[in-house]
């Protein structure tokens, strides 16, 4: 199935409600429910229903990441409230049914009216920015037309916001990509005043346009490496793993699997098609939250990434962090979300770095047994989920809980592949 004609006029353009100002009635949350989250016709007498508007709020409250408590506290409306795009909320991207997409290399797109606010040069420039970030990212070509029945037509009305962003978004849905849940992400559905004009695809972004058009063949290198096909195999172990934006990541050679949080299955993807020049079969990786940054180490070298994909600048030493000069390699690094320390294993031996200070902790290292008994020198990968710590080491994951100290399931290390 093809994607039909689209037009940015009516669609889903950025808009800001006044009437949602000021969220004192039940018609105005009924009408924001409707809008945005999937009533089907026979259940349009229901939406006067407590239980059901109810349930239709977890549902935003789920999208957006907050407590899902069915009730309009403030962070809900907050989000009610924001200037958002005129679609609905979908997960995982599908917009259209049938998941549909150009199937031919050049689309072509015309701008039908311009802004009166704007100049002719400035909208022109917006347009071509917004269409250049997607084209990197796809195998796609897209060409401005004029006067002509363009495969996308783009029409402005009413007040806008940022035309930059806006038109990155609108054309995401053009691409037939519906909304994301993170907030770095193009496709997240409401619009912060004063972002930036500069500004690139998300991690997120990057894969849900990636895994509807194909990996760009640029960025592919060959590799003697051979391809990791079964990954329910009860011998399956992973060089590093982290989680990252409420996901896990999961490395092996010069592959990962990304896994959602509800999704069916996870998604197999190389390395360098997202984090590209960095080298595979990488022995660690990290994600720190707080700064919105991955790191990643082999050997004696380390890298950081930001935003999932954008590289902070080229390898560094691991020296860096303070390991004396005798530590050549990682096993495995975590980020203890409580303590904002990351915790390095190599060998039989751990350390603590105090990510605030940036600096080693006092008295380290220390016996990786001491503080995790039943936990022994091999680890591979380690990361937290859900207060539980997960040490990967070879076919098995044991899961651990610290306050215990002690290990609470022995499991295997491709849990979180549909297994």
């Amino acid at each position: 199935m093809q994607l039909p004609l689209y037009n940015f006029l009516g669609s889903g353009q950025f808009f800001e409600d006044t009437s949602l100002k000021r969220l004192g009635t039940i018609d105005r949350i009924q009408k924001y429910i409707k809008q945005f989250y999937t009533i089907g016709d026979d259940s349009e007498n229901l939406i006067e229903s407590k239980d059901f508007l109810s349930g239709k709020i977890k549902e935003l409250q789920q999208f957006y990441g907050l407590q899902e408590t069915g009730e309009l506290n403030r962070e809900t409306i907050e989000i009610m409230q924001a200037p958002r795009c005129g679609f609905p909320d979908l997960a995982h991207y599908q917009l259209y049914p049938g998941r549909p997409r150009w199937r031919k290399p050049f689309v072509t797109y015309d701008i039908v009216n311009y802004p009166p606010q704007l100049s002719y040069i400035e909208v022109e420039d917006a347009i071509w920015r917004a269409v250049n970030i997607w084209q990197k990212a796809t195998p796609l070509n897209f060409v401005r037309v004029h006067n002509f029945e363009a495969d996308i037509m783009i029409s402005f009305e009413g007040r806008g916001v940022n035309l930059f962003h806006v038109a990155a978004h609108e054309f995401g849905h053009a691409l037939g990509l519906g909304h994301s849940r993170h907030r770095s992400a193009v496709m997240y559905p409401t619009y912060k005043y004063g972002r930036s004009n500069i500004f690139s695809l998300s991690w997120d972004d990057f894969i849900a346009v990636q895994d509807l058009y194909g990996f760009i063949r640029m960025y592919r290198q060959q590799s003697a490496e051979p391809l990791i096909t079964d990954k329910c195999d009860s011998s399956t172990s992973f060089n590093a793993a982290t989680s990252a934006h409420g996901e896990i990541l999961l490395f092996k050679n010069k592959y990962f699997w990304r896994t959602e949080p509800k999704a069916a299955d996870a998604k197999f993807i190389t390395i360098q098609d997202v984090w590209h020049g960095l080298p595979s079969s990488i022995d660690a990786a990290c994600e720190i939250p707080e700064d919105d940054i991955i790191y990643f180490f082999k050997g004696s070298k380390f890298w950081t990434y930001s935003h999932f994909g954008h590289s902070q600048n080229s390898s560094q030493s691991i020296s860096l962090f303070g390991f004396p000069a005798y530590v050549k390699q990682i096993d495995a690094v975590v980020f203890i979300q409580q303590t904002k320390k990351l915790i390095f294993f190599v060998g039989t031996m751990y350390w603590s770095y105090n990510n605030k200070i940036k600096s080693m902790d006092y008295g380290y290292p220390k016996q990786i047994n001491s503080s995790w008994p039943g936990i022994d020198d091999n680890i591979d990968a380690a990361l937290q989920k859900n207060g539980f710590l997960y040490f990967f080491s070879g076919p098995r994951l044991y899961e651990y809980d610290s306050w215990r100290r002690e290990i609470v399931r022995t499991l295997n290390s491709n849990k979180w592949l549909g297994c």
